[in-house]
């Protein structure tokens, strides 16, 4: 399959919302739209999260094709994964390169740069990339925003801690949206 035949290309500005990280929404959508058009050629070495991946949104007939070839290959393994062995890895990650470029581009301009100053989101780990692809001009909005979104982070994480200690286990996502401050949505990254 072609990297662009089906993938949504929707613009980093139309992803953008408060609550999720914009790198991960947009990751999240091409991974999406990945799975659901996927082919039996598409896919011949997959690691342990895209192989559930696929079993669970991918279509039937093209995955058990695909699951079907590595069962009777004698010399399939799992892929690591990382973008060298898995061919989903490496389509992720070569869609989240061409996003970051991009996110790097619109941040120039100030409109961006002031919504996600003021109200935006980006994971630690996508705060920093996109940090690495900017001119220094720039870096201290991203800076800013990153400490922001930390600082919320640890307030909802101290508040949830007090809450425990008082007998209440609610957590209502608290650790699963820390988690993916730190580290990006569940599935977008190996």
């Amino acid at each position: 399959m072609r990297e662009q035949e089906h993938a949504m290309k929707l613009s980093i500005t139309s992803i953008a919302t408060r609550n999720a990280c914009l790198l991960c929404a947009a990751l999240r959508e091409f991974q999406n739209d990945l799975l659901k058009h996927l082919k039996p050629d598409d896919c011949r070495r997959f690691c342990n999260t895209h192989g559930w991946l696929m079993a669970n949104a991918g279509p039937a007939e093209s995955v058990a094709a695909i699951f079907l070839t590595a069962i009777l290959n004698q010399d399939w393994r799992p892929a690591s994964p990382v973008s060298e062995e898995c061919d989903l890895c490496s389509r992720m990650h070569k869609e989240k390169e061409r996003r970051l470029e991009e996110i790097a581009k619109q941040l120039r301009e100030p409109k961006l740069r002031s919504w996600l100053h003021d109200y935006g989101t980006l994971c630690l780990r996508h705060g920093r990339e996109v940090i690495h692809k900017l001119p220094e001009a720039l870096r201290e909005s991203i800076q800013e925003l990153i400490s922001r979104n930390s600082a919320e982070t640890v307030e909802t994480l101290e508040d949830f801690l007090q809450r425990v200690k008082e007998g209440s286990h609610a957590g209502g996502g608290v650790l699963g949206r820390a988690a993916e401050f730190l580290v990006a949505q569940r599935g977008t990254e190996s």
